[in-house]
């Protein structure tokens, strides 16, 4: 795979910004109609510590990242969405309320989109030209949404690894596949009372590491594509992101690798394939 510039491999870092909103969906999902403020502030802490503290590391390492957000929590948040903008980053598509579009009407999910792409406008100025899905999961309309409303491309699929293009009935789209095992949530998502859906335990951030440096080292190798799913109230925490810290020190000690926004990397793909 030749890359940008002759690069040897691409890193994309990447960043979903949900806050309390999906706390209060599985509450919602799981029949507790009160808004415990103990769950939900596990998702405040993302705008309020997590972002201050990832945008201070992206900026010491120089590097531009995705940020994927839901319109409700840009409505919430203008400022903190504001600084993620003025910092240089990109920000994407995540769904308006986080909603699973898989339980959504095609025209339910048309409003999400909708809705979604005027919240981050309204602050931004601009149209998100990226898309990940809420809850990793897709219905049977939502690319031919992307490309209803001239998105470049989806990172919610796991078919390979490297992007690949998808064709809809209405146009193509860039897929930028993602992967559990290069995600923060299942190694770190976790919520104690009441017992929802996050309880598989807390794992060591040394242990995660290991994990992400070795595949990010046979990524290298390989010479493919290499991103990383995080959200800042996960990732955000004063050890792991200094976990996520050295492992940018790792792979920017290695030769000719591009770190990368998603909107650059699907933008390269779609003038290899012209």
């Amino acid at each position: 795979m030749k890359w940008k510039d002759g690069a040897q491999c691409v890193v994309c870092l990447t960043f979903d910004l949900d806050a309390e909103i999906s706390w209060r969906n599985i509450l919602r999902r799981n029949n507790i109609t009160r808004d415990n403020p103990v769950v939900l502030s596990q998702g405040t802490y993302g705008p309020k510590v997590g972002v201050p503290r990832i945008l201070k590391l992206l900026k010491k390492h120089k590097i531009r990242a995705g940020f994927f957000i839901p319109g409700e929590v840009a409505d919430l948040y203008p400022n903190t969405i504001s600084s993620i903008h003025k910092a240089g980053h990109e920000i994407g598509h995540h769904g308006y309320s986080h909603k699973n579009p898989a339980n959504c009407s095609r025209s339910e999910e048309n409003l999400e989109m909708e809705k979604g792409i005027e919240a981050l406008r309204r602050i931004t100025g601009l149209k998100p030209q990226g898309y990940r899905a809420p809850a990793a999961d897709l219905s049977e309309n939502t690319l031919d949404l992307l490309s209803k409303f001239d998105l470049v491309y989806d990172t919610s699929m796991m078919g390979d690894d490297i992007p690949f293009k998808i064709q809809t009935n209405t146009g193509d789209i860039i897929e930028l596949p993602i992967r559990w095992m290069l995600d923060d949530w299942p190694f770190f998502g976790f919520n104690y009372f009441p017992a929802l859906e996050y309880q598989s335990g807390i794992n060591s951030h040394r242990k995660v590491y290991e994990i992400w440096a070795d595949e990010f080292e046979a990524v290298y190798e390989e010479g493919l594509y290499f991103m990383l799913a995080m959200h800042p109230q996960i990732i955000g925490v004063p050890s792991r992101a200094k976990m996520l810290g050295n492992l940018i020190k790792f792979m920017k000690s290695k030769e000719n690798v591009w770190f990368a926004t998603p909107i650059e990397i699907a933008k390269f793909w779609t003038e290899q394939e012209e």
